[in-house]
Parts: C-alpha cells; structure tokens; sequence
C-alpha cells in the first residue's frame, strides 16, 4: 500500500517538473529597444535599404515623381524633406512613406511651394 502511495505522489508531481522544464526553455531572451519599440516587425531594416525603398516608392508615385523630396531614414524612423506644389502631396508623401515595410515613424518636412504651373 505503502509503495502505490508513493507511486502515485510521484506521478502527480511528474507533471510539474515537465511544465516547469518546457517553461525554462521557451522563456524568450530580452528584447532590444528596437524590438521593444515595434515588437510587430519581424525584422529591422537597415537605413541604406529603408532610404532606397522609400525614395523609390515615391518615384512610383506620378504625381510625385518629379519633385524634389529627400529621404533620410533613422532606425525605422523616415524624414522627408524638400519641396512640393500642394497640400495633396505633401499628404500623399506622408502616406507612401508609411506602407513601406519597416518604416515606424514618418516626420514630413515638406515645404509647400506655389509655382505657376501647380495652380
């Protein structure tokens, strides 16, 4: 009697020394602070690729295409900068900057300038 005791305390605590192990072993290493930041993106783009596919995805854009818009890209963060005809584009540019894939942060510098051809 003594023995099916025992057996039986040790299969109850079997369990419990199973959860606890598989618990160590899927414990996740802390995340970087740019991991913390945007725990959604799976990776992190670096700013040379990040400033190109910005750059480039507003080339696509016609209306914006032949504007004079610098890009800066900062760990995820995008800074456009230079000069456009409209509120319309500058909006625009904000909003092709944000669906490229690693971008966290659109800051639009874009000044607005009146020439004759943009009334």
């Amino acid at each position: 009697m003594k023995l099916h005791h025992n057996l039986y305390a040790v299969l109850l605590t079997l369990p419990l020394f199973v959860l606890t192990a598989c618990d160590r072993n899927t414990a996740s290493a802390p995340m970087s602070p740019a991991q913390d930041r945007d725990s959604s993106q799976s990776y992190q783009v670096d700013d040379s690729s990040l400033n190109r596919d910005v750059t480039n995805a507003l080339q696509l854009e016609a209306s914006l295409n032949r504007r004079s818009i610098n890009v800066d890209a900062d760990e995820g963060h995008i800074t456009l900068s230079g000069t456009v005809a409209s509120l319309q584009e500058k909006n625009r540019a904000t909003e092709i900057a944000k669906k490229v894939s690693g971008v966290i942060q659109v800051h639009n510098n874009l000044e607005i300038v009146m020439t004759t051809s943009s009334y």
